[in-house]
């Protein structure tokens, strides 16, 4: 058993075993000794781990893609979790969550992914909603057979700022109506299926330039501004399909709330969405009378780590009205299991003087402990937890995740999706142009295989003769051959190149435990950087009156560059490459060559304006 605190008898109070029912943490990485490699990902649960959980009434945890590696491994590892969590003296299941947005961000490599929310959203001028739905209800029915009862979607977000860095394609859209008719239809498929949806980032985080896992962004629009645009999918969703779940956002927004607060390094400062009673409690709880669960988006993220200590950012979002504080501490090494028992005992004693200040109830406390015991008894079946076999469990999620029907279904996202952003009559259909000579440009061989075939298969469709195809794969070419690159394209009378165009954010691998890593994964000198390539490529095509086809994926906020490189430019968002049975695909370059080669038309539409 893990050592007691202060070598006595490990006890905990009401209060604090309510605490720890409100707390969420992630279980990403973890050592087996103090003095092993922190950053090996758990993918069987810990007799430790184990042990945390059932001593300390753990009330939620969330998986991350570090917790993912196959089908069986996944869903033994959510039903141990339940198994630890029923031992607890509280005996309550965990609120198990996972942010299986779609699109950029996806945790399970394995489900099937889907191009994300912007995507959907290109499709709505011709199918209104009904592919959000049919999406949403496919990802989650992947989610519940691996045992995970929560998802961090939909995002409604209204994306008015072309320079987010963290939402973006992660929107539907930057019309709010719209946004919020895609919400609701993506909430009531979620939770149709057993799922709990969880609404994001509330009161909205659309409108800014600063990301959230890097520093506290703010909106500085008056109230009827706000009224009318971020509120608005959350407004409609609440009156309509009551969610199960709010997540709210590390952001300053002064017309919501001016109040301020005295940060660790003593500046003052306009307190975030995510601390303000007025937004949370006032604002949310008691006008827009929201009755789900509100939990913080992750308290390790700079946006609330930079400035408050780990303890008040908890007891700080508590007293605003919060019901579960999102990954507020890290478990890594065996050691930080007793510094975990010890943090959930200093927020119970301030939130005893809290209450002693007359900020906040114990009542409150109480309905907010039994607000989410009333969703877990609605979501979550303990009997058939404690029932089902475990070998019956992983057949039946073997049969769901990534089923044939899933993966026709993200090839119609893609098809009625791709956006033709830039058009050239004299090329298109391809067919009738019947170049000799391809040279395509990708980053890896995943994509040259998976735009081979698209190319292959999108000929064979249209009858037309086979063109011969010649290959620069960027990450197999160096700084020194850089002055050569231009003898690939000589022979050619095409060029097709892919370009992944995004504004990276840290919430594409995880969060903040990502960041060492990517601060500390710089370039050595001796790879060329992808977009210089594509660039250089194209601008030599340009000049030689070769002819240039562009598959964008990613942001359309930034195509511009592209737009003036092509001939022809497709939009197919965050589209991905992926190997099934063998054979690399990619649905956006399935769809674009298609429409490349007149076997079907472009249907997407933008729905945001650049």
């Amino acid at each position: 058993m893990t050592k007691p605190l202060d070598n006595e008898p490990l006890v905990f109070s009401e209060l604090e075993k309510l605490v720890a029912q409100k707390i969420t943490l992630d279980i990403r990485h973890f050592a087996q000794s103090d003095d092993a490699d922190a950053q090996v990902g758990v993918t069987e649960l810990p007799a430790e781990l184990a042990e945390m959980i059932t001593q300390s009434n753990l009330g939620s945890v969330v998986l991350f893609a570090e917790n993912f590696a196959n089908t069986e491994q996944v869903v033994k590892l959510t039903h141990d979790l339940q198994q630890a969590a029923l031992a607890s003296a509280a005996a309550k299941p965990l609120i198990i969550s996972v942010d299986q947005e779609g699109g950029r961000v996806f945790r399970f490599a394995q489900g099937t992914a889907f191009a994300g929310n912007m995507a959907l959203g290109a499709t709505q001028n011709n199918h209104g909603v009904k592919l959000t739905e049919q999406v949403n209800t496919a990802i989650v029915k992947e989610l519940l057979a691996l045992g995970i009862n929560n998802n961090y979607a939909p995002v409604v977000d209204v994306n008015n700022n072309s320079k987010n860095p963290v939402i973006n394609t992660r929107a539907y859209g930057d019309n709010p109506e719209w946004v919020a008719k895609h919400g609701i239809a993506a909430t009531k498929a979620i939770q149709a299926q057993g799922v709990m949806a969880t609404l994001k980032h509330f009161p909205g985080h659309g409108d800014t330039y600063v990301d959230s896992h890097l520093g506290l962004p703010r909106v500085d629009h008056e109230f009827a501004h706000i009224n009318a645009n971020e509120l608005v999918p959350f407004k409609q969703a609440i009156a309509e399909v009551k969610p199960a779940m709010i997540m709210t956002a590390h952001i300053q927004y002064p017309a919501l709330d001016s109040s301020t607060f005295t940060s660790k390094s003593g500046e003052q400062l306009i307190i975030p969405a995510t601390m303000s009673r007025k937004i949370l409690h006032d604002l949310l709880r008691v006008e827009m009378k929201f009755d789900g669960i509100i939990a913080t988006d992750a308290l390790d993220m700079a946006g609330i780590a930079h400035f408050y200590q780990p303890v008040d950012a908890v007891v700080a979002t508590f007293v605003a009205g919060a019901d579960l504080a999102v990954m507020p501490f890290k478990v890594r090494k065996p050691s930080d299991i007793n510094k975990f028992y010890h943090f959930i005992k200093q927020v119970a004693a301030k939130l005893e003087q809290k209450i002693e200040q007359a900020e906040i109830t114990q009542a409150e406390l109480e309905q907010s402990l039994a607000r989410i015991n009333r969703y877990k008894v609605a979501y979550i079946n303990s009997v058939e937890l404690a029932k089902t076999p475990l070998a019956q469990q992983q057949q039946q999620a073997q049969q769901v995740v990534a089923n044939t029907e899933h993966l026709a279904l993200e090839q119609s996202l893609m098809t009625e999706a791709v956006v033709l952003a830039k058009t050239d009559a004299k090329l298109l259909p391809l067919a009738t142009a019947k170049p000799k000579n391809i040279h395509i440009i990708v980053e890896n061989d995943l994509e040259l295989a998976a735009l081979s075939h698209a190319i292959e298969q999108a000929f064979h469709q249209a009858q037309c003769a086979k063109a011969n195809i010649t290959a620069l794969v960027a990450s197999k070419v160096k700084v020194a051959d850089k002055a050569s690159l231009d003898n690939f394209i000589t022979s050619a009378d095409l060029v097709i190149a892919s370009i992944n165009v995004r504004t990276a954010s840290l919430v594409d691998l995880g969060g903040m435990d990502d960041l060492l890593a990517t601060q500390f994964a710089k370039e050595k000198g001796t790879s060329i950087n992808y977009a210089d390539v594509v660039e250089q490529q194209l601008v030599k095509a340009q000049q030689a009156g070769i002819k240039r086809i562009v598959i964008a994926r990613g942001s359309p906020y930034l195509m511009s560059k592209y737009t003036q490189l092509s001939n022809v430019l497709f939009c197919s968002f965050d589209d991905r490459s992926y190997l099934h049975q063998g054979q690399a695909l990619s649905p956006g370059y399935n769809a674009s060559l298609a429409i490349l080669l007149g076997n079907q038309a472009a249907r997407g539409v933008l729905p945001v304006q650049l």
